[in-house]
């Protein structure tokens, strides 16, 4: 028998050269995880300042949810975002106030944590995108190597991005980051799962939708990016394709389920208003009859049929056209993130013409899906069933749809999925270094503009101050703008805006309040009497109730106590929340018979009541230590 010879090893011969394509190394798991991490994180090193922001100061803290406990996070599920403060949102949200109570246990006023939290959630958000755009690229045909490469360049790309930095930064949007999470996370354990054990899988990504629901209401897509990645990931029959995603149906359980808790929150302060009426000292309002839109908490269950219009499914196809300004310039912002602002203009581009630019998109991105290329109509149709009930196309109120950093977040997702398809035609046709370059040259572009992002986030005044800069519509910043300035004790700034700007305060602008306060607290005592005056006659009740409040307590200090008398009725009859008609009718007392300890004595019943109905009240609560304050020292005076 033949045999080699002793040593000589017989390795297969090397492949020609120029012969074949590129060979892709796929990353190992581990270190293109800790890549992923490490990019990430570095993107957002400026981003936890011990400092909250705007929305953040009243859902941060420790203030917040003082003297609350376990046994009481289910009132969170009965009533609607902000009920807290009295601002009506029509938001309903219960998990989020859920973990933002457990972190104001865990860090109190250490501001700092609430920061490093929303970190935390990016770096998990962008590992869930960097799993699913995996699954997906390799559903759709992509190598293996080639997916994980592709999907992990493409996250990279998607955690350092500036247009996140809102959500990132603002921890009141982080409840965006929970429901994104839950909406990638989810999706990418759904295929996973689904060919094994479809019933599990279906079953639990209800649970997923459910929850992520009950988070923010941009998860409510869920159910048509799960059928949407189904159908253009399969290569089967569309008969078969079809028959894979009926079960999709089943998703309209937990849609039921979070419409008809949000139906039941949103009715109860209306419903409160009704039955506190009579339990109010202080003169209030009669109470409205019940109707539809507001009756007692008792006359039907929460699962009671109610009109769809309650649901919040009403279409309205005349906003379409709107929303595809809205559409493309989110597209342009997401390729050319600069500026960014808080607020932006209205798109100029005609609504016509943007609408033909994005069919025109779409029709090449269904040329490239015949040609066995699903991933550019995979992201682009994840992009635009994400963005959908942020458009104003479904809901109750018909309004020009707006555009918000925040907005975006999930939708670029979608992006992520077309960028990394992208990606994978480059590691194909030049493998990973020309890849690799491309990404590099993209992040060390994007990652400046996220810590000048950041840095810009680190205070109200710089950052409102920047999107004034930056605006044609200037208006759209000033309310936030001279808040900032008030907060910030900015008072000649403030005043200047208002003077620039107030353009003899018509009737029906909010900015009459916030300047009303501006020119009160600098001694212009008539301007804040005519800016307050404007703003009673704006259409929306908040506004009213606190221009009624301000007039109230600077007629109190001009001594017309009979003008400050009606305004403080005035503001009852309009507030519907009965812990505020409590704490009104509190401020009243303190404010109108300041030596007077039998009105004072009056006045703390009123605020007891009202943090036993509302005990997440920060100005009850301060109100009320300032008033007791109050009483021990007439207490204590010498001669009493």
């Amino acid at each position: 028998m033949a045999q080699g010879k002793p040593g000589r090893r017989h390795n297969p011969p090397p492949p020609p050269r120029g012969s074949g394509r590129p060979r892709p190394i796929a990353p190992t798991p581990g270190l293109a995880l800790l890549a992923l991490v490490l990019i990430t994180l570095l993107a957002y090193a400026n981003a936890w300042p011990n400092n909250l922001t705007f929305d953040d100061r009243m859902f941060a803290g420790g203030e917040r949810f003082a003297g609350m406990g376990w046994s009481d996070l289910g009132r969170f599920f009965t009533e609607e975002l902000w009920a807290a403060t009295g601002v009506g949102s029509h938001l309903y949200r219960p998990l989020m106030l859920v973990f933002m109570a457990v972190q104001s246990w865990l860090f109190g006023d250490w501001l700092v944590g609430y920061h490093l939290v929303n970190i935390l959630l990016h770096v998990l958000v962008t590992v869930a995108v960097f799993g699913l755009v995996a699954h997906v690229l390799r559903a759709g045909g992509s190598e293996p190597q080639n997916a994980r490469w592709g999907a992990l360049l493409a996250a990279v790309v998607f955690g350092v991005h500036p247009i996140h930095t809102e959500v990132v930064n603002s921890v009141f949007n982080g409840s965006e980051m929970l429901a994104s999470l839950g909406v990638a996370g989810g999706l990418w354990w759904f295929l996973r799962t689904r060919e094994n054990a479809a019933f599990t899988a279906w079953l639990g990504l209800g649970v997923v939708y459910l929850l992520a629901l009950l988070c923010r209401e941009s998860a409510a897509s869920l159910p048509a990016l799960a059928v949407a990645l189904l159908w253009l990931t399969d290569r089967a029959r569309w008969t078969l394709r079809l028959r894979k995603a009926l079960p999709a149906l089943w998703l309209l359980v937990p849609l039921l389920i979070y419409l008809a808790l949000r139906t039941h929150a949103l009715e109860q302060p209306a419903a409160a208003a009704v039955e506190s009426a009579s339990q109010l000292a202080a003169e209030p309002a009669p109470a409205e009859p019940a109707t539809d839109a507001a009756r007692p908490a008792d006359t039907e269950p929460w699962w009671a049929p109610r009109n769809l219009q309650d649901y919040w499914i009403a279409f309205r196809p005349e906003q379409a056209l709107l929303a595809a300004g809205l559409w493309l310039e989110s597209l342009r912002i997401m390729v050319w993130p600069h500026p960014l602002q808080i607020y932006y203009d209205p798109p100029d581009t005609n609504p016509w013409v943007a609408a033909m630019l994005q069919l025109t998109l779409l029709g090449l991105a269904l040329l490239v899906y015949l040609k066995q290329r699903p991933g550019l109509l995979i992201g682009l149709a994840f992009f635009y069933l994400a963005i959908l009930p942020s458009s104003q196309v479904f809901g109750q109120e018909s309004a020009a749809p707006g555009l918000a950093d925040r907005i975006l977040y999930l939708p670029s997702v979608g992006l992520t999925i077309a960028l990394a398809a992208g990606l994978c035609w480059l590691l194909r046709r030049f493998g990973p270094r020309i890849a690799v370059a491309t990404v590099a040259v993209i992040s060390l572009a994007l990652v400046p503009l996220t810590w000048a992002r950041n840095a810009e986030w680190i205070n109200d005044v710089v950052l409102a101050e920047s999107t004034y800069q930056r605006l044609d519509d200037k208006d759209s910043v000033l309310d936030t703008l001279i808040a900032a300035h008030l907060r910030e004790g900015s008072l000649q700034r403030a005043v200047e805006l208002c003077d620039t700007h107030g353009e003899g305060w018509p009737p029906g602008r909010t900015l009459g309040v916030h300047c009303g306060s501006a020119y009160g607290r600098t001694g212009r005592l008539a301007e804040a009497e005519k800016a307050f005056l404007s703003a009673t006659h704006h259409p929306k009740s908040n506004p009213v109730v606190f221009a009624h409040i301000n007039l109230a307590m600077l007629y109190v200090h001009l001594g017309r106590r009979a003008e400050a008398v009606a305004h403080f009725e005035q503001a009852n009859a309009r507030e519907k929340r009965a812990f505020r008609r409590a704490y009104f009718s509190a401020l009243m007392l303190i404010q109108m018979f300041p030596e007077d300890r039998d009105r004072l004595l009056e006045a703390r019943t009123h605020l007891e009541r009202a943090l036993a109905l509302q005990p997440r009240h920060a100005e009850s609560r301060a109100e009320l230590a300032g008033l007791n304050a109050r009483l021990a020292s007439l207490d204590n005076k010498p001669g009493d």
